[in-house]
């Protein structure tokens, strides 16, 4: 007896595909293609339509392997060439992902951001980087959002802007270690010295102007009878800037017999080497100290904060207890007039009765005047 076949033999599974799907006049179109290609064929870089997808016929839904209708291919693309509403498809419609690659997609982008930040970024008091383990801890105590279509370089600068505000972790830019080489062309001036000298004082002046601070030691710096040389430190954000100001430099130099040229170092300036127990000790002793300082600023604005409050409230309650009196005052002013009032109008009505009262006697006595006579 042959053994039962439980699947059909000429079933095509469908391995390492991406359905690119487009919505249009109503209707849903799908295509198969490989999933490291799309990028590759959108980019540009892929240009064999065969090597993206995985068949070259339009789908209704792809898991099921419903093909679209002539129909319906004419109306929404008013063409029947399968080929050609594939490429439109491609380059218009929107990748559908599950699940588990989005979240490979966050986790590989997080790391790449946590290794850019490793790289890029020391800690300010040891100089020292980060390792991986410690960046991401702190991106999750942070609560950094990673966005997935934002690019990745611009997210490592939010990131680095986060973690400062939040104070999870001290980090700031490594800083990068820049090079003004002064060299003359030609030793037939007599002034050689102080022309060097001269351009390199107008050098370093311009290039405190563009923000920068930390320069080498002059001992540790070569210089030469005819070279010379200018060693800085600067955060990235500040290149630029430097950048700019040393073309003007060169720029009005041109025709003076001497070529001023930057470079760059040190793109990533580190501690390297082992630490040592002593610079160690030290250096936390002084965070402490530092830690100890900040916090003591702390209590002591928390409590002129609160003085100041205190003095509000109590000037307000002042207000409030001079108001009352100056109401209670105005009252018993307000009181006064009242029976003021009230006695001139008793007065006025008592002098009233005696008059009437005298008139009435007056008028009594001439009427009995008049009788007798």
């Amino acid at each position: 007896m042959s053994r039962q076949i439980t699947q059909p033999v000429n079933q095509v599974r469908l391995t390492n595909v991406a359905v690119v799907r487009m919505n249009k006049h109503g209707k849903r179109f799908e295509i198969a293609c490989y999933r490291n290609k799309i990028i590759n064929y959108r980019q540009g870089t892929e240009t064999d339509l065969s090597e993206v997808l995985q068949t070259d016929r339009v789908f209704t839904n792809v898991s099921k392997g419903q093909f679209a209708n002539k129909s319906d291919l004419q109306k929404a693309f008013q063409t029947k060439d399968e080929e050609s509403i594939c490429k439109i498809i491609l380059l218009e419609g929107q990748v559908q992902i599950s699940d588990l690659e989005r979240e490979a997609q966050y986790e590989n982008m997080s790391r790449e951001i946590a290794t850019m930040i490793c790289t890029k970024c020391v800690n300010p008091t040891s100089c020292r980087p980060y390792t991986q383990l410690q960046i991401r801890n702190a991106m999750k105590d942070a609560e950094f959002v990673v966005h997935p279509t934002k690019n990745v370089k611009q997210q490592f600068l939010d990131c680095v802007k986060l973690l400062k505000k939040k104070g999870v972790i001290e980090i700031e830019r490594a800083k990068m270690e820049l090079g003004v080489f002064l060299l003359l062309l030609s030793d037939e001036d007599h002034d050689i010295t102080d022309l060097l000298h001269d351009k390199r004082n107008e050098c370093i002046k311009q290039l405190r102007e563009a923000g920068v601070t930390h320069f080498a030691k002059e001992e540790e710096q070569k210089q030469h009878q005819l070279e010379t040389q200018i060693i800085f430190q600067i955060d990235p954000s500040l290149y630029r800037a430097v950048d700019s100001t040393m073309k003007d430099i060169i720029n009005k130099n041109e025709r003076v017999n001497l070529t001023i040229r930057l470079e760059i170092i040190k793109q990533v300036v580190t501690m390297e080497g082992d630490a040592q127990m002593d610079h160690e000790i030290e250096r936390k002793e002084k965070v402490k100290i530092i830690d100890h300082e900040v916090s003591q600023q702390r209590i002591q604005q928390q409590q002129q904060q609160s003085k100041e409050e205190s003095d509000a409230d109590g000037a307000n309650e002042d207000g409030i207890a001079a108001t009352t009196r100056d109401i209670e005052n105005v009252a018993i002013v307000s009181d006064d007039e009242v029976d003021k009032n009230s006695d001139t109008d008793d007065l006025e009505n008592s002098m009233s009765a005696k008059n009437k009262k005298k008139k009435k006697n007056r008028a009594a006595a001439a009427a009995a005047a008049a009788a007798a006579a």
